[in-house]
């Protein structure tokens, strides 16, 4: 495939995970699938992962274009490497803390303009993290591009019992990695009120281990809890059963970019409870595709009045369905990311 001016382009695509399941790995995954409608040479380095040598030097010389994940961490990493330079055209991908988080410091601001200034294109996710970029770096505002994430979510292949099971009703199923800013207990008091009235309920956590004293707080109401359990990180692959089991997938966390997660839920056509965040409101409509909550407070009332009404939680579920498949297609952000990679290409090798 021509892309630009270059057939068959070869592609560097740094992020920094790629065999840890959590957000940045889910959308390098999704992209390099996406990169197989292209037929192009891609190679994946996980610079949070994978040790650089010269075989990856000598590609990094090769790639006719580089692709990065995560501004604050790549340009982290780059900077390891003072001998490197990024002569080569390349796109930079936001993901959330980079945006909503790292852009209020201003060492971490210095550090993501450092690779962000001579970039030929910087994806986002939503007009919010647009907006935050543009007002940190006015100069980059022509080049920004508001790309939503898609789904990528495969099927598993091994036995149905290497799942965990999750037994009770309602299960509450919270995919978040261990670390402060996902707020993983920030519904607890809801949930317990909730328990009150459905006394089987279940309150799910898997994700990896990213902050041990998160970890150790979690553990310890396992501990104590019948009802919470903890689920360690588990592959990509099964996380469609894990989802099929939940009731109520949710989403706590402070900040977002857009959570992967939750939209792979909506595929399913499970119902979504998530904190009212930029990230989130930008791909749920509350009442209509699922809840947006403010506080413990209003997601105990609005899940007890759903929990009520089995009409309204079909309506829900179909309507985040109907809205994924329409607004979150693998082939619709692919055909974006083809836009930015042409304009690129074909700027630097005209």
């Amino acid at each position: 495939m021509k892309i630009g001016s270059i057939e068959n382009p070869k592609i560097l695509f740094f992020t920094p995970y790629y065999k840890q399941n959590r957000g940045n790995s889910t959308t390098a995954k999704r992209l390099v699938e996406g990169f197989k409608m292209w037929d192009v040479t891609v190679r994946v380095f996980a610079y949070e992962e994978d040790h650089w040598d010269a075989d990856w030097e000598a590609y990094f010389n090769k790639a006719d274009i580089y692709h990065a994940l995560h501004l604050k961490r790549f340009a982290t990493w780059f900077k390891q490497y003072p001998h490197l330079e990024l002569r080569k055209p390349y796109i930079l991908t936001t993901g959330g803390t980079d945006v909503n988080e790292d852009l209020k410091n201003n060492a971490a601001a210095l550090l993501i303009n450092s690779v962000a200034d001579e970039s030929c294109g910087i994806t986002v996710f939503n007009d919010d993290g647009k907006n935050k970029i543009v007002e940190a770096y006015p100069a980059l505002v022509d080049r920004i591009y508001v790309i939503a994430q898609s789904v990528y979510l495969p099927t598993h292949q091994g036995h149905s019992s290497e799942i965990q099971q999750i037994t009770g009703y309602p299960k509450f199923l919270l995919p978040a990695g261990l670390r402060p800013i996902k707020d993983v207990f920030y519904l607890w008091d809801g949930l317990t009120k909730i328990r009150s009235r459905w006394p089987d309920l279940v309150f799910t956590i898997v994700g990896p281990v990213l902050d041990e004293e998160v970890y150790k707080e979690v553990k310890q109401r396992e501990k104590e809890n019948k009802w919470f359990q903890y689920i360690e990180e588990i592959p990509l692959e099964q996380m469609r059963e894990l989802y099929w089991q939940a009731d109520i997938v949710l989403n706590t966390s402070i900040s977002e970019g857009q959570p992967s997660a939750i939209l792979e839920a909506m595929s399913l056509g499970k119902l979504v409870a998530v904190r009212n965040n930029s990230g989130n409101a930008s791909i749920i409509q509350d009442d209509e595709t699922g809840l947006l909550f403010e506080s413990p407070k209003q997601f105990h009332d609005k899940v007890s009045l759903l929990l009520q009404s089995e009409e309204k939680q079909v309506e829900l579920m179909n309507k985040a369905q109907i809205y994924v498949n329409k607004y979150h297609s693998l082939e619709e952000e692919m055909n974006l990311y083809l836009q930015v990679y042409t304009h690129c290409l074909a700027k630097v090798y005209s």
